[in-house]
């Protein structure tokens, strides 16, 4: 090459660099004069009230406060329905809009928890009158929204792999204590995201067992607590009159549970048989419910608690891997008939194909019930008798297969609730005798301890045969 091709190549280089540079500036400049015409307030409850349409609760904005103060590390335990998501959703779009360039993280056991709150994201923005909106936000996807400041909103799941490599200036962390790996996520991966940019994590869950995370942070002087009750929401007028009144129906028949979701406390009773932070451990951040309608792949087993006079039909599904992962789960509303269950059945069969096995509680119905089942296509039906001996060995098999790591669930806290309900006690004959609080139900943990039991029971399916070449 010559002296002047070197030149010429270099001089095209150059430019290249000058018209990027420029570029790169006037979008810069268009950012700021899009924020300055929006005309943002500072102040996060100013922002609320005058872009985002609502007047927060005295806690709702002591919360927007503590941010906007400077506060680092803050911690929620906050009543149910006390609106936590609203003001944390709100709290992230001001974050992002009075900020350029800044990336707020929303990280939540599963995707579909982290998109609750991006949802939230999304109703609040669509508050903002049109043309406002549109100088502010650049491009609103289901888990991203990117704003023309050059700020940025994503929503992901407890997952090491997806969220390595983000540098985060905003972190918000939901059912922190649901998190199997809680450790890992917090000490090697969320942690170390804000290194560089001294950013802000603001942690919230349901109080969920001693052994994690979120109780030794609960317990940490250098966190910013904000603890929610009940009773605040109440002052607030967050609940309504018949609200309360079903509130305190709830407070007299399962005191734990009010305890719990609606005094924001941690709370255990000791003849618990499924622990609190055994739940935790089980939830899979890469695992979801397989929709009825799906085309599902894989073999299956199947637990199937059927409805007395005041229970739920449930439906629990499992599929056989490495471990037994919970895929789905339907409870039936009260009143539907054994029909419409086996119909269900039938329908599910025929779809995902390889369900290798049905475990029926028959303890009422019978055996009829299991050739009515036969006779509609339902694949392997077959009826296990409720008794102190059978029930005992589905629950130990069910809770070993917890302990052993072998068992997984998506994170869903209507199950995860019922299945912490469950109690037992020891006989005088030295046999387990379940039950559960009065005003709660157990189907789900019947259903799921009868699909563990058919998986583990169930023969293999025979294997293919191997074409071999001579």
């Amino acid at each position: 090459m010559s002296a002047e091709d070197i030149f010429d190549d270099t001089y095209v280089k150059r430019s290249r660099w000058r018209s990027e540079a420029e570029r790169i500036r006037r979008r810069i400049e268009r950012a700021v004069d899009d924020s300055a015409e929006a005309n943002l307030p500072p102040d996060p409850v100013k922002f609320c009230v005058e872009i985002l349409g609502f007047t927060p609760t005295s806690y709702q904005a002591r919360l927007l406060t503590q941010v906007s103060k400077g506060k680092k590390r803050i911690i929620l335990r906050w009543a149910r329905q006390s609106g936590k998501s609203w003001i944390l959703a709100a709290l992230i779009i001001w974050f992002c809009a009075t900020n350029p360039n800044v990336l707020a993280l929303i990280v939540a056991p599963g995707l579909r928890q982290s998109m609750i709150l991006s949802d939230k994201i999304h109703e609040l923005l669509g508050r903002i009158p049109v043309k406002r909106r549109r100088r502010i936000v650049r491009q609103q996807l289901r888990t991203v929204i990117r704003f023309k400041n050059g700020s940025q909103i994503v929503a992901l799941p407890n997952s090491e792999h997806l969220l390595r490599g983000y540098t985060a200036h905003l972190i918000v962390v939901d059912e922190a204590a649901f998190f199997a790996n809680d450790e890992t996520i917090f000490m090697n991966v969320l942690t170390p995201m804000m290194a560089t940019t001294d950013g802000t994590m603001i942690v919230s869950s349901t109080p969920w067992g001693k052994k994690t995370v979120f109780y030794t942070i609960n317990q940490d002087p250098d966190w910013t607590k904000g603890w929610v009750t009940w009773e605040d929401a109440v002052r607030e007028g967050r609940y309504s009159p018949d609200f309360v009144k079903e509130l305190m129906k709830i407070r007299e028949a399962r005191p734990h549970v009010f305890k719990m979701e609606y005094e924001a406390d941690f709370i255990e009773g000791v003849d618990t048989w499924l622990f609190q932070d055994l739940l935790a451990k089980v939830c899979a951040e890469d695992l979801e419910y397989i929709p009825f309608e799906a085309r599902a792949e894989g073999e299956f087993y199947v637990g199937v608690d059927l409805a007395e006079r005041v229970d739920y039909t449930v439906i629990a599904v499992i599929r056989k891997t490495g471990h037994l992962d919970l895929v789905h789960m339907k409870r039936f509303p009260l009143g539907t008939s054994l029909a419409a269950c086996i119909g269900y059945l039938k329908v599910l069969g025929d779809r995902w194909r390889r369900v290798r096995a049905v475990y029926v509680d028959n303890t009422k119905h019978g055996d009829y019930i299991i050739q009515d089942m036969a006779e509609a296509g339902v694949p392997a039906p077959e009826g296990i008798t409720f008794t102190q001996p059978s029930k005992m060995e589905m629950a130990q098999l069910l809770k070993q297969r917890m302990v052993e790591g072998a068992f997984r669930m998506p994170f869903d806290r209507e199950t995860l609730d019922e299945l912490n309900v469950e109690r037992y006690e020891l006989t005088k004959t030295g046999k387990i005798a379940f039950s559960h609080p009065n005003g709660t139900h157990d189907d789900r943990f019947w259903a799921l301890a009868l699909a563990v039991l058919a998986a583990e029971r169930s023969p293999p399916p025979p294997s293919r045969p191997i074409a071999r070449v001579i």
